[in-house]
């Protein structure tokens, strides 16, 4: 039986606004928990991926190098880099599983939600349908409007019948989307699963690999352990060419900050008084200023000076992960790069010098106006004293030492203050 708009029909808004609303509630609870997974996951894809290019080009260039030596300090450093960054990787791959873990969960639990509100809306539209037919059929609505005691009261029935004929149109919309929404969450719900497995076998992979670097790093800590004194001397030997070769590079930056220089706004008795950093500063042309101001917006985005290879040391001092009393201080960073590599200036400068020290090659100085670059380990170079080089004009030629590594050391001075180059190089 027809009942009266006044207590049918509020009821029956209220009920339409509170199922849309909830349905929408869902709708974006979810979809925003999934968006953000995916997100997350992507960027640590992206992360992942760019190790494990680095890992594999760190292994090419150790497995070409033990192809011709035995075992050495360098390549145990490489071994425990990739090692790390192996374990970074796996447990990145453990955050994304997680990840997967938690979207497949939400949307199993989604999936479930939309369904059971699916089947009910359905229901509930069919019982509305058949009250209609069978209304029509008996042609009670006539008889309901036609009934009314008044034209006024007439068009609130015919009102009243006309929104409930809404009311359907809505519970169908709703039921479409939701079946929409329905197949969408299926679909996604696979490719999540998909993802999970392709993600469970690459950390099954990159496990065994790990494994794999773990056993040839013991076997050449053995190895090396078992001629610690020679690797001693060895090391003393570099030591001391290493500190020849800073010392000169001291002497050539110090010397450089201490030239006067031609500039129209300092006047030469002030030029002539001043001495180190703040004189070099102020004594600077208009283009060597502008060189430097260049050359600091730039941090963070230099190029490599080497167009491959990897950081095999870096910046400071270091205490060997596993030879005891090893000490190792580096002025700069050390990229080990293939064979041959060629050597390119990062930024615009002039040669200030080039340097030949024993056992660690040929080097060569940047001015770059406040900023110094330095490049060691060349086996011999293209450019000469006084030469203006452009960004990225090859410098040199990597030198190949006596256990078969290349291996440039890169250094970035701020006057007479040694910086960590990492800091001024781009990503890879």
């Amino acid at each position: 039986m027809w009942q009266h708009p006044k207590n049918n029909q509020p009821n029956r808004q209220i009920s339409l606004r509170h199922l849309i609303g909830a349905f929408l509630l869902i709708v974006f609870t979810f979809s925003y928990l999934g968006d953000t997974n995916a997100q997350n996951r992507k960027q640590l894809e992206a992360k992942r991926k760019r190790m494990q290019k680095e890992i594999a080009e760190q292994k090419r260039i150790l497995k070409n190098t033990q192809k011709e030596k035995s075992a050495t300090l360098h390549n145990l450093n490489t071994l425990n880099q990739i090692i790390e960054q192996r374990q970074e990787v796996i447990n990145d791959l453990a955050t994304a599983i997680t990840s997967v873990n938690n979207e497949i969960t939400f949307n199993a639990v989604y999936l479930d939600s939309l369904t059971k509100e699916y089947r009910k809306q359905q229901e509930k539209l069919r019982k509305t349908v058949i009250k209609a037919y069978k209304s029509r059929k008996n042609g009670k609505e006539i008889a309901f409007v036609l009934s009314s005691r008044s034209f006024s009261e007439a068009m609130r029935r015919w009102t009243y019948l006309r929104k409930i004929s809404t009311y359907r149109k809505h519970q169908i919309a709703v039921i479409r989307a939701q079946a929409a929404k329905l197949q969408q969450t299926i679909t996604i719900l696979e490719g999540t699963k998909t993802e999970k497995t392709v993600l469970l076998k690459e950390n099954e992979s990159e496990s065994r690999e790990l494994e794999s670097d773990k056993k040839e790093k013991q076997k050449l800590v053995t190895e090396l352990t078992a001629k610690e004194q020679e690797i001693r001397e060895k090391i003393r030997e570099n030591e001391k060419a290493v500190a020849r070769l800073n010392s000169e590079i001291n002497r050539i930056i110090q010397r450089e900050l201490s030239r006067p220089k031609r500039n129209t706004s300092v006047s030469k008795g002030s030029d002539s008084k001043k001495g180190g950093s703040t004189s070099y500063e102020s004594s600077l042309s208009a283009e060597a200023k502008a060189l430097s101001g260049s050359f600091a917006k730039n941090q963070g985005d230099l190029p490599w000076p080497t167009t491959g290879g990897y950081i095999s040391q870096t910046f400071g001092i270091h205490q060997h992960p596993d030879l005891e009393d090893i000490q190792m201080v580096n002025n700069g960073i050390d990229i080990t790069a293939p064979k041959g590599s060629a050597v390119s200036a990062v930024y615009k400068g002039t040669v200030s010098a080039i340097l030949n020290i024993p056992t660690q090659g040929i080097a060569v100085i940047l001015n770059h106006g406040e900023y110094f670059t330095v490049y060691s380990r060349m086996s011999m170079v293209f450019i000469e004293k006084g030469q203006v080089l452009r960004m990225g004009q090859h410098i040199g030629k990597l030198m190949t030492d006596e256990e078969g590594k290349a291996i440039l050391n890169f250094q970035v001075w701020h006057g007479q203050e040694k910086q960590n180059p990492q800091n001024w190089l781009r990503g890879k």
